[in-house]
């Protein structure tokens, strides 16, 4: 699965799977005898040596993970699967300043995605001391509800597999609830988006828009190919309407948070 709806985006092979996007815990409850949480075995943190360069972050085979122009803030979203309208009090350098990153786990071994979350989540409070609390806050919401045409969504209920695909000003699903279509909308908007269509079932659906950004670049395997022109396209609230026969409606609601009581920036190693 891959999402791209803000620009470009670091290349996240950790979140290529559905669950990056919908369903996980802000702080995550410890029940029970609970086994110990994943760790890295080393890990070194550096300040950028090429602030220039892209942004990455991968996990690979062998439990190895790296990232190059990583922010603090980043790493915050990756490890509680979380968005940026959820972070709250955090000071301007975790934003700004860029960090690389090789580390490898114990045991060697890649894990599963919470696995993953766990090892940075363990990073940042050990290298970072990061402390954090979670609050619901009543906030700016979308309600996502149905329009006065109906759904148009394809009901796709057989079968297996799901996940999403986009890009510049296009979005697309196979076999998603409306709950996962409402999460990945509030990455766009910045916005939590919550569901209230009322619909059960998973859907197939696409998505076309004109960006705010602009015009969308060509595409790669597009010899001299010129920018893609989505100017004939209505905004992402109109195409929501016209293509899904879903509406976004203003309002405010409960929003979990992600509240910083302490951060610090990691002495070199």
């Amino acid at each position: 699965m891959t999402v791209a709806l803000r620009g470009s985006a670091p290349r996240l092979s950790i979140l290529i799977r559905l669950a990056a996007l919908a369903g996980a815990a802000l702080v995550p409850g410890s029940a029970g005898h609970a086994q110990p949480a994943p760790t890295f075995e080393v890990a070194s943190i550096k300040p950028s040596r090429n602030p220039a360069a892209g942004e990455n972050f991968d996990s690979a085979p062998g439990g190895r993970t790296t990232a190059t122009n990583i922010t603090v803030r980043y790493l915050i979203r990756l490890a509680y699967a979380i968005e940026d309208y959820q972070i709250q009090r955090a000071p301007r350098w975790v934003d700004s300043e860029l960090y690389d990153i090789a580390a490898k786990s114990a045991g060697g071994k890649r894990g599963s995605m919470e696995e993953e979350r766990s090892r940075l989540r363990g990073l940042l409070a050990d290298r970072f001391q990061l402390a954090t609390h979670s609050e619901t806050r009543e906030m700016p919401v979308y309600l996502l509800v149905v329009a006065k045409t109906g759904p148009k969504l394809t009901l796709h209920n057989d079968g297996s597999g799901s996940g999403t695909r986009g890009g510049c000003g296009h979005l697309a699903g196979k076999r998603l609830t409306l709950d996962t279509i409402a999460n990945v909308l509030s990455r766009h908007f910045e916005r939590a988006v919550l569901n209230r269509t009322g619909l059960s079932g998973k859907y197939d659906f696409e998505l076309d828009w004109t960006p705010d950004s602009g015009p969308c670049p060509a595409a790669p395997d597009v010899p001299g190919g010129s920018p893609a022109d989505h100017s004939a396209l209505p905004s992402i609230l109109t195409a929501i309407q016209q293509q899904l026969g879903l509406k976004l409606e203003s309002a405010k609601g409960p929003v979990e948070t992600l509240v910083i009581d302490r951060v610090e920036r990691p002495s070199e190693n």
